[in-house]
């Protein structure tokens, strides 16, 4: 099969995508202190952008390995729960609670792309989601196709 100019192999990822992975990233990782870092995935769970705040110690940053394995995983944990869709309604946001910190992902719909935030142990998960989803709202970006 030729590939026609509309199609995309596996591996390639969407430049618009990336783009508006990157100005999300920008918004957002500084829009709270709790937030320590972001990963922007895409719809099979390849990382499009990672942003870290300057507030992530360099000592607390995690492998290039270890942050692509998280993006795929953090894509089957929203699939798992989307599962549920017809009972509970579709996922907003999943929390993972650690001994250190705490995992806040966010499905963005409108966009095709999942948030996954590294957050402060003390952080408000709903919070910091509930200020996400303003942002994002008062961004007014046309989605890409």
């Amino acid at each position: 099969m030729t590939p026609s100019k509309n199609y995309r192999t596996e591996t390639e990822v969407d430049s618009a995508q990336v783009a508006v992975a990157r100005r999300l990233a920008k918004d957002l990782v500084d829009c709270d202190p709790s937030i320590l870092s972001l990963i922007v995935v895409d719809s099979i769970g390849r990382v499009l952008h990672v942003s870290r705040s300057s507030r992530l110690p360099d000592s607390e940053q995690v492998s290039p390995e270890l942050v692509r394995n998280f993006g795929t995983l953090a894509k089957v944990i929203i699939g798992a729960a989307n599962s549920a869709t017809q009972v509970m309604g579709g996922t907003e946001a999943i929390v993972g609670i650690f001994k250190k910190q705490k995992v806040l992902l966010i499905n963005l719909n409108e966009y095709n792309l999942l948030l996954a935030l590294r957050l402060s142990r003390s952080a408000s998960a709903e919070y910091v989601r509930d200020k996400i989803e303003e942002i994002v709202a008062a961004r007014g970006e046309a989605a890409p196709s």
